[in-house]
C-alpha cells in the first residue's frame, strides 16, 4: 500500500547552522594554529596531563593532536546537529547553543594551552601550565556558554507554524481477502547523534591511549546506534514494533486484542524531549520523536502509542483491519 507523501520538515537557516558550528570550527583551527607555530620547540613526547607535581602523562604529538581536533569535532558536531534538530523546545535548543560554546571555548583554549605549556620547558617531564591561563580557559568558557544562549534563543528559534489540524484517520475498504501491509521506520535524533558520537569518543580514546575506557564506550555507542531507528508494520498480524535489522525485542500487539485506532500529534515538553518507552496506569507508549503518532485502545481498556509518520494511514489501516470479518482475513503464515 503506498504511503501519503509527507511534506519535508523545515531546514535551520543558514545563519542558525553558523552559529552552531562556528565555535567548534574557530576552536579546532585555533589548536591547529598554535601547534603549528610552536612545533619546532615542542619536545617528543608532549606533557598532557598535569597534577600539582607536574607533568603525569604523555603522547606523542601528532596522536596529541588527533585526540585534540577529534574531541573538539565530536563535541561540537554532537551538540550542534541536537540543536538544529526540528521541534525542539526554546529552552532546550539555548541549553545545547550555550553548551556548544562553552566546550568549544574550554577544549580549545586548554588544547591550545598544552603546546604552549610544552613549548617553555626543556623536557615534557618539566612541562606546567600556568594557574592563570587555566582560570582564563575557564572564564573564557563561562562567557561563551553565556553568548551562546542568548544566540540560542534569539537566533535558533524555529520559526513559528500555524495551528494544523490534527491528523484523521485516512478511511480505508478492503476487499475480502485481500492482503496489505503497512510499515515505516522511525529514528530518534538524539540517539542517532549520540550512538556515533560514542562510537567516535572511543576512537578518540584509543588514539589518546586511553584503550581501557574505549571498550565500554564504544558498546554504549553501539547499542545505542542500534536502538535509534524502529520499525513501526501494520498487516494482517496486527502491529508490531521492533528494531530494523532483529526479530527480538519487539513489541507484537495482534487483531484480537485491538478494539480501535486513532491519530495525533506528540510534541516535547522536556530539555531533551521525553523520548524512549513510557508506561503507565491505563497506557504505554514508544515515542522516538515528536510529529504523527499511532494511537491504539485495546480491548482490555488500555492505550499504546508509538510516534511514526503518516500515522493517518496506519491507523485507517489498522481500523479497517480489525473491522473486517474474521473470516476474510488471510490466515496463512507469512
Amino acid at each position: 500500500m503506498p504511503a501519503l507523501p509527507l511534506p519535508p520538515p523545515p531546514r535551520p537557516s543558514r545563519t542558525a547552522v553558523a552559529v552552531a558550528v562556528l565555535p567548534p570550527a574557530v576552536a579546532a583551527a585555533a589548536v591547529l594554529l598554535v601547534y603549528a607555530r610552536l612545533r619546532p620547540q615542542l619536545p617528543e613526547p608532549l606533557a598532557v596531563h598535569f597534577s600539582a607535581d607536574g607533568a603525569d602523562g604523555t603522547l606523542p604529538a601528532w596522536r596529541f593532536l588527533a585526540a585534540a581536533l577529534g574531541l573538539i569535532a565530536l563535541t561540537g558536531g554532537t551538540l550542534a546537529r541536537l540543536a538544529l534538530a526540528d521541534d525542539l523546545p526554546a529552552r532546550a535548543r539555548r541549553a545545547l547553543t550555550a553548551g556548544g560554546w562553552a566546550a568549544a571555548a574550554l577544549l580549545g583554549s586548554l588544547c591550545c594551552l598544552v603546546p604552549v605549556a610544552n613549548a617553555h620547558a626543556a623536557r615534557a617531564a618539566d612541562a606546567r601550565p600556568s594557574g592563570t591561563a587555566v582560570a582564563v580557559c575557564v572564564g573564557g568558557a563561562a562567557l561563551a556558554a553565556v553568548l551562546g544562549l542568548l544566540l540560542g534563543g534569539a537566533v535558533l528559534r524555529p520559526a513559528p507554524a500555524g495551528q494544523a489540524a490534527p491528523p484523521v484517520p485516512a478511511p480505508i475498504r478492503l476487499a475480502p481477502g485481500e492482503a496489505v501491509s503497512w510499515s515505516r521506520t522511525v529514528g530518534s535524533p538524539l540517539l542517532r547523534t549520540l550512538g556515533p558520537a560514542l562510537l567516535g569518543l572511543a576512537a578518540v580514546l584509543l588514539v589518546s591511549g586511553a584503550g581501557a575506557g574505549a571498550l565500554p564506550v564504544a558498546l554504549i555507542g553501539a547499542i545505542a546506534t542500534a536502538a535509534g531507528r524502529i520499525r513501526v508494520t501494520v498487516d494482517r498480524h496486527g502491529l508490531t514494533v521492533r528494531l530494523p535489522l532483529l526479530r527480538r525485542p519487539r513489541i507484537q500487539l495482534p487483531l484480537e486484542r485491538i478494539a480501535a485506532a486513532d491519530c495525533r500529534e506528540v510534541r516535547w515538553t522536556g530539555v531533551f524531549g521525553d523520548e524512549g518507552y513510557r508506561s503507565g496506569p491505563g497506557r504505554s507508549g514508544l515515542v522516538l520523536r515528536p510529529g504523527e503518532a499511532l494511537a491504539v485502545l485495546l480491548t482490555d481498556g488500555r492505550e499504546f502509542t508509538v510516534s511514526v509518520p503518516d500515522a493517518a494511514t496506519a491507523a485507517g489501516l489498522l481500523t479497517a483491519l480489525v473491522r473486517r470479518p474474521r473470516e476474510d482475513c488471510p490466515c496463512s503464515s507469512a
